[in-house]
């Protein structure tokens, strides 16, 4: 079997913005959707990690728009991940309208160990023998984003609510792509005309949590922004371009 997941869609209302074309949130919220299914039919989903004291963890996302699709078209959706290496792999996505790649993305992944608090070996619990495809799309590497954002502005706060806590307990990997870009207007977001979205989880928040965003302009002028907790510490660092 090839490990390879991929449907024909509409592209739903609830994942376009204000111009009713697909948006980042949405991109995203639809590709997890596609991973967190995949992985149960690959036998490693969330209910058979929890008896272990397992959980997966998205450590980078990234996406990028070659065409934003309109709301209600068609389009086939794919995921597949590459064979994974000792701890952490990539999970690739695709969206396409037949002919043409609309939106390509990866996802940097790793098991947790609950117990430990340590990366768990993903040969002692992947099938790691299964058939893998070998396409790659979103093959930019993934930044380094520094994570200091002293002295950089800060536009926005966030108070961490009971809808964006998942069943990991902390704050959803989107749910931080929404607090941000909430903090912007929808004129800003416009104007930005992203192409290009990464983020990168460093630390979990909680309910109840404070956060503030920071941003800078990096030299190849992105958008570099960080979410910062009450006590300093960075939880996640995105560029937008």
């Amino acid at each position: 079997m090839l490990n390879r997941l991929s449907r024909q869609i509409f592209i739903p209302m609830s994942a376009c913005d204000n111009t009713g074309r697909l948006g980042c949130y949405g991109t995203v919220n639809l590709f997890m959707d596609m991973a967190t299914e995949h992985g149960e039919m690959l036998g490693v989903g969330g209910d058979k990690l929890a008896p272990k004291g397992l959980i997966w963890v998205a450590a980078k996302t990234r996406i990028h728009f070659n065409s934003k699709p309109k709301m209600l078209s068609q389009a086939e959706i794919a995921t597949w991940p590459e064979k994974p290496a000792r701890i952490r792999f990539n999970r690739y996505y695709s969206l396409s309208d037949g002919e043409n790649l609309l939106v390509e993305g990866k996802t940097e992944w790793a098991i947790l160990d609950l117990n430990t608090g340590r990366p768990h070996r993903l040969d002692e619990t992947y099938p790691v023998d299964m058939e893998h495809c070998t396409d790659v799309v979103c093959d930019i590497p993934f930044s380094r984003t520094s994570t200091d954002f002293e002295g950089c502005q800060q536009f926005g706060s966030y108070t961490v609510t009971a809808s964006d806590i998942d069943v990991s307990q902390h704050m959803n990997n989107v749910a931080y792509i929404r607090a941000v870009l909430g903090a912007f207007t929808t004129k800003e977001i416009e104007d930005m005309n992203i192409t290009d979205m990464e983020i990168c989880y460093r630390l979990q928040c909680f309910e109840g949590e404070n956060l503030t965003f920071r941003r800078r302009t990096a030299q190849d002028g992105a958008t570099e922004i960080g979410v910062i907790k009450a006590d300093g510490k960075t939880a996640a660092t995105m560029r937008i371009g």
